[in-house]
């Protein structure tokens, strides 16, 4: 630490070679652990037999070290871009990397902070292993390899934690929708393309899938180019099941259904990584559940039931943002926030069809309808041609009787009605073929 501060970073300050916020943390985060690392060498200078008392007096100021270890990334990258960018600042690091005093390049001299608890462990293990089981400072010493080893998880944590909240926000950057991804606690579990099969199994579509600790993002697009979410799916209503041995997979989420499999043939790691995420996020809602989350939901009249006494009531109108506001993504249910028209194109016949549906069924509850019923029991077709066809009126009054438009209506609800019946034995014929 001594090496890089003197012929590194006090330099840089001083030549104004780089003038940046982190370089300045780096360098007071690296005085202080200068300042720790230096009073434990102080203490076993002293008592070199007080081994175990230096380290349980300094083992809780280990855990300094993360912050250091939060920034490295970050410094290690600046350093590079400066370097590639600015040519009087990479022949300081060469000429500074090739004195005697040195001897070293500069990202080993940074990484070695981040080094050195891991290392007091291995040496408290050897002296333990070393030390009879009857010795004074035997238990102490257990105490200190236990100190040292929370420090070293503490430092692993945060520096996992900042690698996953890179991930998130360097995903995000891809997503052309406006939302929110990062969140405490989100992790980045898996990610990449999967062929999805249509609903009717006539064709399939490539679509990009990321999978988080609590939800199961839909997008179209690559994420070296851009992606675009169209359908969030929580994993708390997810549910998956094998279909062919192949590697076709079902996932459920409420009204949804995906059949998907992968081309590069990892379909069971894709399965075992979406069970386990939906097994391990149920877990944690259980053991995180409050007591107002096994409520029913209430409506309307049955407000009254929810026991609200401390709950203030604020009046007044709702503002509607001028902008667009990102998205957070909730995890209590699906959420569509881009139609995917081509892969949903093969269920436009049968939206069609119900749409036919209903629409006869409107026709069939007209209060005209009985009028035209009467109307066509009176009338007597003539057939004398086979090209011409006569017919008379029995009962003219009748005919009056009838609006004009129920007569207009007539030929195109027949004719709605006749291509109901042709969508839905298409439809039936097409499932019988795909079955």
């Amino acid at each position: 630490m001594s090496t890089s501060f003197q012929y590194f970073i006090q330099p840089m300050f001083k030549r104004k070679l780089l003038d940046h916020s982190l370089l300045s943390t780096v360098s007071e985060n690296i005085k202080t652990l200068y300042n720790v690392s230096g009073e434990l060498v102080k203490e076993l200078k002293e008592d070199p037999q007080n081994i175990a008392g230096a380290f349980y007096k300094l083992a809780p100021f280990f855990k300094l070290y993360s912050v250091y270890a939060y920034d490295y990334e970050q410094v290690l990258s600046l350093l590079q871009t400066k370097q590639e960018n600015d040519l009087p600042f990479k022949d300081f690091i060469n000429n500074q990397e090739t004195r005697p005093e040195v001897g070293r390049k500069l990202p080993s001299l940074l990484i070695t902070p981040i080094q050195r608890v891991p290392r007091y462990k291995l040496l408290l293990q050897e002296v333990l292993q070393h030390t009879p089981n009857k010795h004074k400072e035997y238990n102490l010493l257990q105490v200190c390899l236990v100190e040292v080893e929370k420090a070293a998880r503490h430092i692993n944590t945060l520096i996992e934690q900042h690698e996953e909240t890179q991930n998130l926000l360097k995903l995000q950057k891809c997503i052309v929708n406006s939302i929110n991804l990062v969140k405490p606690g989100r992790k980045l579990i898996k990610q990449g393309a999967l062929m999805r099969v249509s609903r009717r199994g006539s064709s399939t579509y490539r679509r990009y899938f990321v999978l988080l600790n609590d939800i199961l993002l839909y997008c179209k697009g690559d994420p070296q180019n851009s992606l675009t979410i169209c359908c969030v799916l929580p994993l708390n209503k997810c549910k998956i099941e094998s279909v062919l041995s192949g590697g076709l997979f079902r996932v459920t989420c409420l009204t949804e259904t995906l059949l998907l499999y992968s081309e590069k043939d990892d379909s069971n790691l894709w399965m075992e990584a979406i069970r386990n995420s939906i097994k391990k996020y149920a877990e944690c809602r259980q053991t995180l559940r409050k007591d107002s989350s096994s409520r029913k939901p209430l409506r309307h009249n049955n407000l009254n039931l929810f026991p609200s006494e401390n709950i203030p009531i604020v009046a007044g109108k709702r503002k509607r943002p001028n902008e667009e506001t990102e998205i957070n993504l909730d995890g209590s249910s699906i959420m569509y926030l881009k139609k995917d028209n081509e892969a949903d194109a093969d269920m436009q016949s049968e939206n069609n069809c119900l749409l036919l549906l209903r629409k006869f069924k409107r026709f069939k509850n007209n209060n005209n309808f009985e009028h035209i019923k009467s109307y066509k029991q009176n009338i007597y077709y003539d057939i004398t041609d086979k090209e011409n066809v006569h017919f008379t009126e029995r009962n003219s009054s009748r005919l009056s009787s009838i609006p004009s438009t129920n007569l207009k209506e007539e030929p195109s609800t027949f004719k709605s009605i006749s291509e109901f019946f042709l969508s839905l034995g298409s439809s039936l014929k097409e499932f019988f073929k795909f079955r």
